[in-house]
């Protein structure tokens, strides 16, 4: 809780200090893709995001499940690859990381959202962004995917929870069709 609080000083701080300067003078992460101002709550949503791939890198050091189920709602349904995902997946897939962790294994996980697009109208959010995810073990990559994602959100209390989330990974080689 203390880490969005200090999101949300931070943001708000940019803010103020930006002031009625213009666009030129608005930092890259107060700015979308197009160099448009972000309001307070696309910046906030695009802020949960980062707090959310950090919380994914730090996972191997923190062992806090916590720290990336907070910012889903208990109701959350998602695709990732065609395949749904709920809560309760992911809770299951940190534990079987976390189990492996605890065994001694040595893992590392690193995990990046760029390009992130979002928008907001009251209490409903939703970015389109890209991703790319990686495991690491024994100093190994075992795992690599990135694609593209987009997440609905929906504000409860100060916070802008992951609702439903729909992610596709980049297929590594085109697909040709033989001509008949």
């Amino acid at each position: 809780m203390n880490l969005h609080v200090g999101t949300i000083a931070s943001v708000f701080a940019l803010i103020l200090i930006q002031g009625g300067t213009g666009k030129a003078d608005t930092p890259p992460s107060q700015q979308n893709a197009k160099g448009d101002v972000l309001t307070q709550e696309e910046a906030l949503i695009a802020a949960t995001l980062n707090v959310i791939a950090n919380a994914e890198s730090q996972f191997s050091k923190t062992k806090d499940a916590a720290s990336i189920l907070r910012f889903y709602t208990e109701d959350y349904a998602g695709i990732k690859d065609g395949k749904s995902e709920t809560v309760q997946d992911q809770k299951k897939y940190l534990a079987e990381v976390l189990e492996q962790i605890n065994s001694g294994e040595p893992i590392g996980v690193s995990s990046k959202f760029m390009n992130i697009k979002p928008s907001a109208i009251g209490r409903l959010g939703w970015a389109t962004y890209e991703y790319e995810y990686k495991v690491i073990r024994r100093g190994v990559l075992q795992h690599f995917s990135q694609g593209q994602c987009t997440a609905i959100f929906r504000k409860e209390a100060d916070s802008w929870l992951i609702r439903h989330e729909h992610c596709s990974t980049a297929s590594p080689t085109p697909i040709f069709l033989n001509p008949r």
